[in-house]
């Protein structure tokens, strides 16, 4: 057995599992695990200005590329609670991120010690697992543990807190026997799949509603392969932005309250079948029920089954990981398509198109000052297909739903349900070291500025992403 400290075990543990990446703001209490990264020099760290942003950093990171998970770390006490808000957005929107945080002693735990924070107990309700490791031995099976259910279901973050004495034990620990354990998802069943189909062929108007859980599942190929398919107009969510290029003939733009297309919200009303795939009806998509569920039948497809009849009930409900589905979906789909077995929904199709064509908002505008609307025109002709967006709440968030265009997964990044101030720098640092060649805009408000320059030092010692801000009003037009 090789016998060594459990923070050379836990920085071991990060590598195998591919978690390489992390963003901190070191103190007294977890400097043991910042001596472990530096000894072993195969993770890369970047240096944050306050530890919120960390987190931020850790979510533009993951959701920048498949596979990713991106790691945060701090000290003891606030450097945990300040991690919470991060947590929150990253749970709230489906995304895995990694908190590890320093600790009192285990014996000075629960005696009001400084910096003792119970942060386990505080991060649990946003996090799919909160721990304190209080036994050396455990260390490694936290962390198995952390990534099995950051990967599984649906993806969350998790923390695991180290007090110094757990950091500084030594335990016994072979990294070439440690294995990542399985990853869980479930997957919709062939049944399912052809009574989905046997809705969808009854219905003269049907969409599909494509969530961020096609994203999360590295299956926006699949999405327009059935859309392509079927022949069916694609919407989707803010959090589903990119999973159909903008200019598809198929992308029926996105429906809801304020990031969405006139158009987009036209061909809803007009649809009488949704199938929804990844997605959650939050309510700045659809607005009020009543009007959003009147005349069309509903297919819902989720990875977590709490997910399916928490806003309504729909008339089929499969819980399914979207790449699972879709790839049944597109099999099942291709061969009632070769038997003649699908209706000509052309029509349908040619109607979305001619809304989409006549129904855009106004963007050229020669206004002095300039009008948001026109700066969107500017951006997207300056900044072209590639270039990934990242904005938070708010403004920026309303307006760049309305007038951007998005073209591929993941190049629309932002905090859909918790929507935290100060998000977009941070997280545009996250997406910038993910792919560090790649045209990185931040899009944000006045009032986020002064949160989101905290990293500006971080922000001039990496490539550093450009960043829009304004303070004027988008017109509901």
């Amino acid at each position: 057995m090789t016998r060594m400290r459990t923070v050379d075990a836990a920085v071991k543990i990060l590598e195998i599992e591919g978690a390489t990446q992390t963003f901190d703001l070191p103190g007294a209490a977890i400097n043991p695990f910042y001596s472990a990264m530096r000894a072993h020099g195969g993770i890369r760290h970047l240096l944050a200005r306050y530890v919120e942003g960390a987190s931020h950093m850790a979510e533009g990171y993951t959701r920048a590329a498949p596979g990713n998970i991106g790691v945060c770390i701090g000290t003891s006490g606030p450097a945990g609670t300040d991690m919470v808000t991060g947590l929150y957005s990253a749970s709230a929107d489906s995304i895995p991120i990694l908190a590890i945080t320093g600790q009192a002693p285990v014996d000075k735990l629960h005696k009001e010690d400084f910096q003792a924070v119970d942060i386990a107990a505080i991060a649990a309700p946003v996090t799919k697992m909160a721990m304190t490791v209080l036994e050396p031995g455990q260390v490694p099976g936290a962390f198995a543990k952390a990534f099995h259910l950051m990967r599984s279901g649906r993806p969350g973050p998790v923390l695991i807190d180290l007090p110094i004495d757990v950091q500084l034990a030594e335990i016994d620990f072979v990294p070439a026997a440690y294995a990542p354990l399985p990853v869980y998802k479930p997957a919709a069943t062939h049944t399912q799949i052809a009574k989905a189909l046997d809705m969808l062929v009854t219905a003269q108007r049907p969409v599909i509603i494509a969530g961020g859980g096609i994203i999360n599942a590295d299956a926006a190929e699949l999405l327009v392969e059935l859309a392509e398919v079927l022949d069916v107009p694609v919407v989707p969510t803010l959090m589903g932005w990119g999973t159909i290029p903008d200019d598809h003939r198929l992308a029926a733009g996105m429906v809801g309250l304020q990031t969405a297309h006139r158009y987009g919200n036209a061909t809803l009303l007009e649809s009488d079948f949704v199938l929804g795939i990844g997605n959650r009806w939050a309510n700045r998509h659809t607005g009020g029920l009543d009007t959003y569920r009147r005349g069309r039948r509903f297919v819902h497809i989720d990875i977590e089954p709490t997910q399916i009849g928490r806003v309504f009930a729909p008339d089929l409900g499969i819980v399914s990981d979207a790449k699972a589905a879709l790839e049944l979906l597109v099999a099942a789909a291709s061969k009632r398509r070769a038997a003649g077995d699908l209706p000509d929904w052309a029509g349908w199709v040619h109607d979305c198109q001619e809304r989409k064509r006549t129904m855009h908002r106004k963007t050229h505008f020669d206004d002095i000052p300039i009008k948001p609307q026109r700066v969107y025109e500017e951006m997207n002709r300056a900044f072209g297909r590639n270039a990934r967006y990242v904005t938070a709440i708010g403004l920026s968030q309303i307006a760049g739903g309305q007038f951007l265009q998005v073209f591929k997964p993941r190049h629309w990044i932002n905090c859909g349900q918790a929507g935290p101030l100060g998000w977009t720098v941070p997280a545009a640092l996250g997406v910038v070291a993910a792919d560090p060649t790649a045209t990185v805009v931040g899009c944000r408000v006045t009032t986020t500025s002064s949160s989101s320059s905290k990293n500006s030092p971080s922000a001039r010692n990496s490539t550093c992403p450009t960043s829009m801000s304004w303070s004027t009003t988008p017109t509901s037009g």
